[in-house]
């Protein structure tokens, strides 16, 4: 009788082993493929200073179609209390706003408050950084634009000879006229084509 219990018993337990089903592991999410846009479908950027140099203007124009969103973060160091610290500013341009081929963004260097009445605090000893851009596309790829660029005064070209010298990357621009006033200057690598662009908050 016992050699009958046991045999039972042993025959349920295998029975309800053998009907338990472990449920399928999830799938996991392909990444996005990371490709290089033709020329013809990069968009032009360019980053501008304000007059005082406190804010920098980020433009894109002439943005593909084949472009469904684009996120933008801008890092650069600081000075306070004569400490080296790294800031930042990040942000994304949904589709809708992409809809008439351009966008722009106002990247503030410094903080802002506006609980009763706006009051800025300005980072000092900004004099340069990394933007980097992600573009998302329409097919589920992305693409990438990523550059250093440099701040300076005309105050700071006026010590350079009227010029404009960007030693990390071996780059001199020689403004047409002679530096004069309180203006700000960026250099910037160029997406278009793998060159250099300049910009500043007066003409150049």
């Amino acid at each position: 009788m016992k050699k009958y219990l046991i045999l039972i018993l042993f025959s349920l337990f295998f029975l309800s082993a053998c009907g338990k089903k472990t449920a399928p592991a999830p799938s996991p999410t392909p990444a996005p493929r990371l490709v290089e846009l033709s020329v013809e479908l990069r968009p032009e950027i360019s980053l501008t200073p304000r007059a005082d140099g406190h804010e920098l203007y980020l433009k894109i124009n002439k943005i593909s179609d084949t472009i469904s969103k684009i996120e933008y973060e801008i890092t650069y160091l600081a000075t306070d209390d004569n400490l080296e610290i790294e800031k930042g500013a990040s942000g994304i341009i949904e589709s809708d706003e992409l809809l008439g081929g351009k966008s722009e963004r106002k990247i503030l260097l410094g903080t802002e408050s506006c609980t009763n009445g706006c009051k800025y605090k300005y980072d000092s000893g900004v004099t340069g950084g990394n933007l980097s851009l992600i573009f998302s596309l329409k097919n589920g790829q992305i693409s990438m634009f990523e550059t250093p660029f440099i701040l300076k005064s005309t105050a700071d070209l006026k010590k350079e000879g009227g010029l404009l010298v960007w030693s990390e990357e071996n780059y001199t621009y020689t403004p047409k006229n002679k530096p004069s006033g309180s203006h700000f200057f960026i250099a910037h690598k160029n997406y278009l084509d793998g060159g250099y662009l300049v910009t500043s908050s007066g003409a150049l």
